[in-house]
């Protein structure tokens, strides 16, 4: 039976204590102790209708190094770089930062091979995709790769075959797992609309059209389609713009990720446009992935209403939206969605999920559910 709603994380979790993995009898290696607490909370389905999708965390959060954009640079191919004073550079030759991110991603997967041990169900890993990449990092020339179309066109391909990679060597560690890939596109808003500044912070690069970001994504999807993944193994964030939805879309994108905090209302003429366009994706068989904060004080029940609300008048029934799924997440890309944050920047650790807020998710899965029933 398919399930109503699928739960996960947004590919980060922050690494347990000395105190807390002696408290919960885990080991001393944050790696194999994080992806073994994320086994234990999400490596079994609640029950028939609820299920769960286990995954690979990207960013423990331990030091400067263990964030998702560091993460997510790791898995370029035949890429070199170094952490400089204003941020990630590409193509100055390995520095020692570069090369830690890259060690870190090796001992996850090493993690892997003990801590899921027998294990067969959903597994994802996650990174940032090639249009959120081009805004926050840098070239040699201290311009960001955004100014360079040449570089931006590279993006997808050296990302793509990393990720092959990656996903290849995760395969190997954990047999029965069915793979699937979360592609944030966390500042996708802010590179279309133009809002990433230069450098000098006196102007900002020009805004990246929807068609041209849709053509990065499509051909990350042709290159993981080629390894085996196909749209239905990938989700890909999407923002909160009807261009940027309908270019996923052009790009082959089955599983788009959206934040209803982030979606304009239905009164507007951009959020009747964007809601439609969510609703006839739907109808054509697409899958929309919530993001949501379930941490309590988070926005999640009001979020969720107003979502609901706007589905009932476009039409549609709470039933039609069996089989969501919704990711957990602190809220931390909603200021680099608006532009408020330079995606360049560093993330603090509180920006990471942690094991309450996967358990607030847990708790109020069942209701999610039973409305979905109705």
């Amino acid at each position: 039976m398919k399930p109503l709603v699928t739960l996960t994380g947004d590919g980060t979790f922050r690494a347990p204590t000395p105190e807390q993995a002696l408290r919960l009898e885990l080991p001393q290696d944050p790696p194999l102790a994080a992806l073994m607490r994320l086994r234990s909370l999400l490596g079994d389905d609640l029950e028939e209708q609820i299920a769960t999708r286990l995954y690979l965390p990207s960013a423990l959060g331990r030091d400067e190094t263990d964030h998702l954009l560091p993460a997510s640079l790791a898995l370029l191919a035949e890429t070199t770089g170094d952490l400089v004073s204003y941020g990630w550079r590409l193509g100055s030759g390995t520095g020692r930062a570069w090369q830690h991110a890259r060690e870190l991603r090796e001992r996850m997967l090493d993690a892997a091979r003990i801590a899921l041990l027998g294990y067969e169900g959903a597994l994802m890993t996650t990174a940032l995709g090639p249009a959120t990449l081009s805004g926050a990092t840098f070239l040699q020339s201290g311009e960001r790769t955004l100014g360079d179309p040449g570089a931006v066109r590279d993006l997808p391909m050296l990302l793509a075959e990393g990720l092959v990679g990656h996903l290849t060597s995760l395969q190997e560690r954990v047999p029965g797992a069915q793979l699937h890939v979360l592609l944030r596109e966390d500042a996708v808003a802010a590179v279309h609309q133009g809002r990433i500044p230069t450098p000098s912070g006196r102007r900002r690069y020009a805004p990246l059209p929807a068609q041209e970001i849709g053509v990065l994504w499509s051909c990350l999807f042709v290159a993981l389609e080629e390894y085996g993944l196909d749209a239905n193994s990938v989700t890909l964030g999407v923002g909160a713009d009807i261009s940027l939805l309908r270019a996923a879309r052009d790009a082959g994108a089955r599983r788009m990720a959206i934040a209803p905090r982030r979606l304009p209302a239905l009164t507007t003429p951009e959020g009747r446009a964007l809601w439609e366009g969510i609703a006839e994706a739907a109808d054509d068989g697409c899958v929309f992935e919530l993001v949501v904060d379930p941490r309590p004080g988070g926005l999640l029940g009001p979020e969720l209403e107003m979502m609901f609300e706007t589905w009932r008048r476009l039409g549609h029934s709470d039933a039609d939206a069996a089989g969501i799924a919704v990711i957990a997440h602190t809220g931390a890309s909603h200021d680099l969605h608006s532009g408020l944050v330079d995606p360049s920047a560093q993330p603090e650790a509180s920006t990471l999920l942690d094991e309450q807020a996967l358990e607030a998710l847990l708790r109020v899965a069942p209701s999610w559910a039973e409305r979905l029933t109705a």
